[in-house]
């Protein structure tokens, strides 16, 4: 990113493209953002996609914690480019995050139901057959990209997953016919256990 005072023509901008182009380091701060009620996704039933489905509507807004925190990273970036022998430092305006990030939070990890979605192996606490495998179980953004964190975290889900499916403690559905409930194996291999029609494994 080249100094926003550079000539923007003729021989002045032709010299600035010689100093700074190839000599130039500029320092990209990711931090973390604060969890708001007010941040959420949620279906737009107005707006749909061309199956009429509806879309995605994503409401963030920044705290003001996170203009400090970024305010406070820009100026420590002076620090080290100063000390390496700059001869021009120069900071380019905080702006409200609208581009690419990484979509985090919203079913919050813990072992406490009253306080979250989830607990430490992703198990959702109100839907015992259900695992969220992905950013959202992150409290904060953490340091650094999430990815291979997310990643981890799946796999060692992925394991519990496996040990549950193993020992039949989940995958179990009700019958219409005695309310008993039975594994979704012994449905799908015996005829006589199937649930009957309109039943939840029917759909």
């Amino acid at each position: 990113m080249l100094p926003v005072d550079m000539p923007s023509w003729g021989r002045g901008y032709t010299q600035a493209l010689h100093d700074y182009f190839a000599h130039t380091v500029r320092f990209t701060g990711h931090l973390t953002s604060l969890p708001q009620t007010a941040n959420s996704m949620a279906l737009d039933a107005n707006h749909k996609d061309s199956l009429g489905r509806p879309n995605l509507c994503l409401t963030y807004a920044e705290h003001p914690d996170d203009r400090a925190a970024q305010l406070w990273f820009q100026r420590k970036t002076h620090e080290p480019i100063v000390a390496a022998g700059a001869n021009k430092v120069w900071d380019l305006p905080i702006v409200p995050s609208d581009g690419s990030v990484h979509i985090l939070g919203t079913a919050r990890m813990r072992n406490d139901p009253r306080e979250s979605v989830i607990d430490r192996i992703h198990r959702a606490h109100d839907v015992p057959d259900l695992f969220l495998c992905n950013g959202s179980s992150f409290v904060t953004s953490g340091r650094g990209q999430p990815t291979m964190t997310i990643q981890a975290l799946a796999f060692r889900a992925a394991e519990h997953i496996g040990r549950f499916a193993k020992s039949r403690e989940i995958w179990r559905i009700p019958t219409r016919r005695d309310d008993r409930f039975v594994t979704l194996f012994e449905s799908l291999h015996d005829d006589r256990r199937r649930p009957a029609e309109g039943s939840p494994l029917e759909h």
